[in-house]
């Protein structure tokens, strides 16, 4: 009943306004839609002063267009920290103040976009909704007064860094340049590396007050279209006022809301959204930020480093094997040590057992309660050398763990055997390529560390297998989460625990590359030749 009161007294409000010929302010709702230009100068500037009143750096400049009689005035206005004002003095300004003579006709958009405004992109706009939003991207907007349409010339200032080596995902073989916060600069590293007319980069919009634009990538006929519908679909959705950051997005368009893992892929590599474009996957890339998000992504996917695909692939193989490994201490270490001293003793040989025991003299708590001591404080520390400047912010985390480690043991709190399985824990957590996995395996540790002391081993199986269930049950963009390992597909198990020679994966993976599955003709594996000193460099060497 109140909410009808206030929407009805509204109601009244606006036809009470109307006829006492109220007019809509700056800040009220629907003053910039409702509003269009009109071809008196001095009411358009009213207006969009009116609209930045409480903006300090909006810069409105007059001039003169023409010599002589036939003159006319007009005025750019834009935000001075979004411009660059050699460009702006050198090129629009000069070609404003050098015309000569206006057309005898009257001066129109069409004739000022080709004569005088030829230097750079120009749009012409007449609602200011539109005007405003283009200001706010860097855009100066060109008032000329006889015209009901705004010129709007974009010659932003570029304020981002220059391009430079990935930070969260270094490799040492393989190429160095990663992202950065411009997503002209993104696009253009993009097209780099795909130099075809397929390489489809459409123009989105997300965030009501931030306007971020988005890039979805993609090569046409790899793609599904599925795929890129359903993307689009869930970026129209979303109804938020502001996104600073992919992580923002990520959130609001994966499948599963509440599930630890991620189903998409954030890289800061352009070679890798280029490797991925090339198996029919898709790509969201950002201004204002240097991390992409792939689609779909799997569980495979961020467990794969780039480097794997440099190095010769018996060593890449050796490393992805260790890295599943690693996978698997990262987050059973502590729980199977914490079951085996809890519960399972006999599971050990006897010195081993006997060595244990004597380390674990005079400690003074379960073993749950020293893992839960040193797990804690190793992520204390870890967040600690994140926030501290970077210059001794590693060498502070370091030397930390050290100390407090070898301190723990001395004061008998802790085990010497405990410090080892949770440094080794956290060693294997490093290993992992992708920060979002390692970030979500940091986490389930704490549960599998719970159920290994309350139910031992048989509780970190049924946990395993709950996890399994879990991540079987997973969708990415409708892709499961667990491609090439269930449903399993022999084709794709070449890249999945090893990496088999490039020659030897013909077919792209079955779930993204089904438009395109070849991927190379056969007949790639070399060969030496078939006759020895047949070969010019043989001939060479015989005469």
């Amino acid at each position: 009943m109140i909410a009808f009161l206030k929407w009805l007294g509204k109601i009244i409000r606006r036809l009470t306004g109307a006829a006492a010929g109220y007019s809509l302010q700056p800040g009220d709702p629907g003053y910039q839609e409702r509003r269009t230009i009109t071809s008196n100068l001095d009411q358009n500037l009213k207006v969009i002063t009116e609209i930045f009143a409480l903006s300090d750096d909006l810069m409105v400049r007059r001039v003169i267009i023409g010599r002589g009689r036939q003159r006319v005035q007009a005025a750019i206005v834009y935000l001075d920290p979004l411009i660059d004002q050699a460009n702006l003095q050198q090129g629009l300004m000069h070609s404003l103040l050098t015309v000569e003579r206006l057309p005898s006709a009257g001066i129109s958009s069409d004739w000022m976009i080709k004569n005088v405004l030829s230097h750079g992109r120009v749009i012409e706009k007449s609602r200011w909704v539109e005007i405003t939003d283009e200001i706010n991207r860097g855009a100066v907007c060109l008032l000329v007064n006889g015209l009901d349409k705004a010129l709007l010339i974009r010659i932003a200032e570029k304020i981002s860094r220059q391009v430079d080596q990935p930070v969260a995902e270094t490799v040492v073989k393989g190429p160095q340049d990663g992202f950065n916060e411009n997503v002209r600069t993104n696009i253009a590293l993009l097209r780099k590396r795909l130099r075809t007319s397929r390489l489809a980069v459409e123009n989105l919009e997300v965030g009501a007050l931030t306007k971020t634009e988005v890039k979805l990538v993609y090569l046409k006929g790899y793609a599904s279209e599925g795929l890129i519908a359903e993307i689009k679909e869930r970026l129209r959705r979303i109804r938020v006022d502001g996104i600073v950051d992919s992580g923002q997005v990520e959130e609001l368009i994966q499948d599963e809301a509440y599930s630890l893992f991620s189903t998409l892929v954030i890289t800061e590599r352009p070679d890798r959204v280029a490797a991925q474009l090339l198996e029919g996957k898709a790509a969201l890339i950002f201004d204002n930020t240097p991390f992409a998000l792939i689609i779909p992504g799997t569980l495979v996917a961020h467990i794969q480093s780039p480097q794997d695909y440099y190095d010769r692939y018996w060593y890449s193989s050796f490393i992805r094997i260790l890295r599943w490994g690693a996978v698997l201490v990262a987050l059973l270490g502590p729980s199977i040590y914490i079951a085996i001293v809890t519960f399972h003793q006999e599971l050990l040989p006897t010195l081993l057992l006997t060595t244990i025991i004597i380390s674990r003299e005079g400690v003074p708590f379960p073993a749950l309660v020293e893992a839960l001591l040193m797990e804690i404080t190793l992520e204390v520390l870890r967040e600690a050398g994140l926030r501290l400047p970077r210059s001794f912010g590693q060498t502070i985390s370091i030397v930390g763990a050290i100390v407090i480690g070898q301190t723990a043991v001395n004061a008998g709190l802790v085990s010497p055997a405990m410090v080892i399985a949770v440094a080794v824990t956290a060693i294997a957590n490093f290993a992992i390529p992708s920060p979002s996995l390692a970030n979500t395996i940091r986490v389930l540790r704490f549960s599998f560390m719970l159920l290994a002391a309350s139910f031992g081993l048989i509780g970190i199986l049924v946990g395993f297998s709950a996890l399994t269930f879990h991540l079987c049950s997973l969708r990415s963009f409708g892709v499961p989460y667990l491609s090439s390992l269930a449903p399993a597909s022999f084709s794709d198990l070449k890249d999945t625990f090893l990496r088999l020679p490039s020659w030897s994966m013909r077919v792209r993976p079955r779930h993204t590359g089904f438009n395109e599955p070849r991927r190379q003709n056969s007949g790639q594996k070399p060969s030496p030749p078939a006759v020895r000193g047949e070969t010019s460099a043989g001939k060479r060497r015989n005469n």
